[in-house]
């Protein structure tokens, strides 16, 4: 198994996703504002509702972090995930997704969501974790 793919789509995905909400937060026009809403728009608000452990127990999230990125990279040393590029893209995805979403939570408190199409609103963390793991699964399909 290559480590090359999972770690490129993971690391392309983090840098994306850091740099896309670092650009959002510096736009004072798309903050949250009330008002009516549009069916697809830029509405920057901090999502601390996501948030499932205390801030305070930062050890305990960069420890589940830890433990999750074990399991994926095992699941793409061994079994059906092993078998193809595919799978190794979408695991990578998925972590790096992951990854941007536990470092919004320790520097900000909350992971910043920008993308709105009503009624979510949801960031490119998201969307590679949703879109990461649909294309592992693809591969068992």
């Amino acid at each position: 198994m290559a480590w090359l793919e999972p770690l490129v789509a993971g690391a392309a995905v983090v840098l994306a996703d850091q740099l896309s909400k670092r650009h959002v937060l510096a736009q004072p026009r798309w903050r949250d504002t009330p008002g009516p809403r549009a069916f697809f728009a830029i509405r920057c608000i901090l999502n601390r509702r996501a948030a499932v452990m205390p801030l305070r127990a930062r050890w305990l999230i960069v420890g589940v972090w830890i433990l999750c990125a074990a399991l994926a990279l095992l699941s793409l040393s061994q079994g059906p995930l092993a078998q193809g590029t595919v799978a190794a893209v979408g695991i990578g995805m998925a972590v790096g997704g992951i990854t941007g979403n536990l470092m919004d939570r320790l520097q900000r408190g909350g992971a910043v969501d920008f993308i709105a199409i009503y009624p979510w609103v949801f960031n490119l963390a998201d969307l590679a974790i949703v879109g990461g793991l649909a294309l592992a699964l693809w591969v068992l399909v």
